[in-house]
């Protein structure tokens, strides 16, 4: 007869070894850091070793966990593949995301759980646009529309409010600028992004700036290039705070100066989705999941 330990203590071992935390591997799993512990300590008695050491604020594997962790991690793959390969991947509910591309790219991507919707039996086709797409013509499950007004016709939540900045290179200015001004905008290049409500055009015109009819100037489509641009040192890019964040912590990019924007609407991102498409168990799970990825933002 095998002598097969639980296979629900391998999946949390699993966990816990390669995120080196039982919280984070209790937020993976979506259950509390004490059933971590509980099914690692079912492990250890099982197999009659100790698997991880606990500090006060932290684990190690220990060698016993180390050896453990590369065989099961390599078990668990190929289980996995092996039930893709006969097919049980395509009974995941497969659900379609209507997005604008700088926001999949730089928001939604790096913060969803994609493990979690999997383990919900969710796959996800996202669609990068910033085009109004028909629900029904298009097998459209959810969209995030961005606008100056709410969406008509739908139900929606309110994700956030555009917060604008102007970014560039940490070296990028010739000497520290507080404001903005004519003189300024002779030494540098304004980055523009043809996708975007609020531009450079816009802004200058509220702070009563004219630039010059020479001003130095860079188009892209969209942020994704507008943001890389600044990156790389092109010039001062005025892009969506939420979308360079990284960046910023990262220090690829600094505030170039204070940018105040007087207007009485802001653009903002929408979350939509028809009443009856909320009945659906599936997609509520992925609308949950966004809207809060949001509110904790």
């Amino acid at each position: 007869m095998r002598v097969i330990p639980p296979i629900k203590a391998i999946v949390y071992f699993e966990a816990a070894a390669r995120l080196q935390s039982f919280k984070l591997a209790a937020e993976e799993l979506c259950v509390t850091p004490g059933a971590v512990s509980h099914q690692i300590n079912t492990l250890e008695e099982f197999i009659d070793q100790k698997l991880f050491q606990r500090h006060n604020r932290s684990i190690t594997l220990t060698n016993a966990g180390l050896r453990y962790f590369s065989r099961t991690s390599i078990i668990l793959n190929e289980l996995e593949q092996a039930t893709a390969d006969l097919g049980m991947a395509s009974k995941n509910k497969k659900l379609s995301i209507a997005i604008p591309p700088t926001l999949l790219n730089k928001w939604l991507l790096p913060l969803i759980n994609m493990r979690h919707l999997s383990q919900q039996g969710i796959s996800l086709n996202f669609i990068d646009t910033l085009e109004t797409l028909d629900f029904n013509k298009d097998n459209i499950d959810i969209a995030i529309r961005y606008g100056l007004e709410a969406p008509e016709h739908v139900e929606f939540d309110k994700l956030f409010e555009e917060e604008m900045i102007a970014v560039c290179a940490p070296n990028y200015l010739p000497h520290v600028v507080t404001t903005i001004t004519p003189q300024i905008l002779q030494e540098v290049t304004l980055i523009e992004t043809t996708n975007r409500l609020i531009q450079w055009d816009l802004v200058l015109h509220n702070l009563k700036i004219k630039p010059a009819i020479d001003q130095n100037k860079i188009f892209f489509q969209n942020s994704i290039q507008a943001i890389e641009a600044a990156c790389n040192g092109l010039g001062i890019a005025y892009v969506n705070k939420i979308l360079v964040q990284k960046q910023l912590n990262d220090g690829k990019l600094v505030n170039a100066f204070n940018m105040p924007y007087c207007n009485d609407k802001k653009p903002t991102y929408y979350l939509v989705c028809p009443k009856k498409h909320k009945e659906d168990p599936a997609t509520m799970v992925l609308y949950s999941a966004i809207l809060d990825l949001a509110r904790n933002q």
